[in-house]
């Protein structure tokens, strides 16, 4: 699994280029507009780099420098640089040099005007988002253009020809190539937009479900499919989610989604959400805390508590994906739309499928997941009505040790304490036992990097 230590190291070094001085306008927004939604550490990344571009003296420097000025570690840094790379405020550029190995070049992007910034939608909701509706309306009348009132006024405003009189055309002529050179010159590239993740939405499976909703896909036009991919980014809904949303603000009349309504549906669902973890957070605390230390009791090991805790915690789709890099492997379409059928159809929770996943991945190192078998334990697990990670995890052993001791047939065998007897054969699924053990300083080292993928990808978001 990737961590920041892939890809950059203290000692690597780094060059810093800026087309243009940072403007007042831009300065501006990068304090107010920008600030906000990219924190405190990235802003001052920003500012830290500008320094390096102003520096009379060195043109090169080392990231340990950088990281001792700001007083953060390497993986702050890194999540600060990806804070400014998604949202289009620099462009990182990398090579490998022979004497001095890897060398990053950055070049700082512009702050879009915010004239420009409030003109545009997703930046818009962006802010708003993070800053609430009060704080946006305090920035909106801040940076407000002044329009005076000219009712009473004529225009008397002279004309360019008027004072300077017409071209001299020959001589234009004569310079028009070297103007055009000059005119080329200052053709700057930027990467001012936002780098939103477009392939985080499947298209194809959110046009059938939102059919099944009659939504009609006439929507679906490239502002629509930006405006749905900035939510995917920002809170994390997968297809499901986002057509559920769009049921609340869609016309049954004509089918047609309301996009000043969505917006609305989308804040309230992440102000409920936030307030709701806010009330609980003690009481859940607490809960967990009894939760685990029975767990404790009745056998489970940290490693297996630390399991529990990250599949009850993760979207399965985002759990499969750091099982799969750790595995250096990759996540393949049938996969996706595999487990994306499993969440819809099945009544088994996120955390069981998490666990489902694990089992398959890990525990019986395979290297992707097979339709068949998947849909063979989830089918066993949902007749069982298991529907908690620990219970999964305590299934999967007790049949394994019932596999252990009566290898020559397959026996009657119940589930725990808390489910019926099946008076049937064991599952085809459990088979090769010794596969079956886990190595507890593996199973350690698979969790922390599960926990740390999760966590990164928390922070991107």
């Amino acid at each position: 699994m990737h961590s920041a230590w892939d890809e950059v190291q203290p000692n690597n070094i780094y060059q810093v280029t800026k087309s243009f001085p940072l403007t007042e306008e831009g300065n501006n927004g990068l304090v107010y507009l920008y600030q906000p939604i990219i924190g405190q550490n990235a802003l001052a990344l920003y500012y830290g780099f500008i320094g390096d571009k102003e520096d009379q003296y060195e043109n090169e420097f080392a990231h340990i420098d950088m990281l001792d000025a700001l007083n953060i570690g390497l993986p702050d840094f890194l999540q600060a640089r990806k804070q400014l790379e998604g949202m289009g405020l620099l462009s990182v550029f990398t090579k490998e040099d022979p004497e001095f190995g890897k060398m990053f070049l950055y070049r700082l992007e512009e702050p879009i005007h915010p004239q420009d910034f409030f003109r545009d939608e997703t930046y818009s909701f962006l802010l708003l988002n993070t800053i609430g509706e009060r704080k946006f309306r305090q920035m909106v009348r801040r940076f407000q253009p002044e329009n005076p009132d000219l009712t009473a006024y004529q225009e008397v405003t002279s004309g360019f020809r008027e004072v300077y009189g017409a071209l001299d055309e020959r001589l234009f002529i004569r310079n028009a190539q070297s103007l055009e050179k000059v005119s080329q010159d200052y053709q700057v590239p930027s990467n001012k937009q936002l780098q939103l993740d477009e392939g985080q939405i499947d298209w194809d499976f959110l046009y059938q479900l939102a059919q099944r909703k009659f939504i009609v896909k006439e929507n679906f036009d490239d502002s629509f499919k930006q405006q749905l991919t900035l939510y995917a980014n920002l809170f994390g809904f997968d297809e499901m989610k986002l057509v559920d949303l769009m049921t609340e603000a869609v016309s049954l009349s004509d089918g047609k989604v309301g996009r000043k309504a969505l917006d609305k549906v989308i804040r309230k669902q992440a102000t409920v959400k936030k307030e709701k973890q806010a009330d609980n957070y003690d009481e859940q605390s607490d809960e967990q805390k009894r939760r685990f230390n029975t767990l404790r009791q009745t056998g489970f090991s940290e490693n297996d508590i630390q399991l529990v805790k990250i599949a009850q915690s993760s979207a399965p789709m985002d759990f499969l994906q750091a099982i799969k890099n750790e595995k250096h492997n990759f996540v393949t379409d049938p996969e996706t739309w595999l487990l994306k059928t499993l969440v819809e159809r099945s009544p088994l929770p996120n955390s069981v499928i998490n666990v489902l996943i694990h089992y398959i991945l890990v525990v019986k190192k395979n290297s992707f997941l097979q339709s068949n078998f998947v849909n063979q334990i989830a089918t066993d697990w949902s007749e069982l009505e298991i529907n908690s990670p620990e219970q999964a995890i305590k299934h999967v052993r007790d049949l394994v040790k019932e596999v252990k001791n009566k290898p020559s047939k397959k026996k009657n065998y119940a589930n725990n304490k808390q489910q019926p007897i099946r008076k049937e054969s064991l599952p085809d699924w459990v088979d090769k036992p010794n596969e079956e053990v886990e190595d507890p300083a593996v199973q350690e080292e698979i969790n922390k990097k599960l926990q740390d993928y999760l966590k990164r990808k928390e922070g991107e978001s």
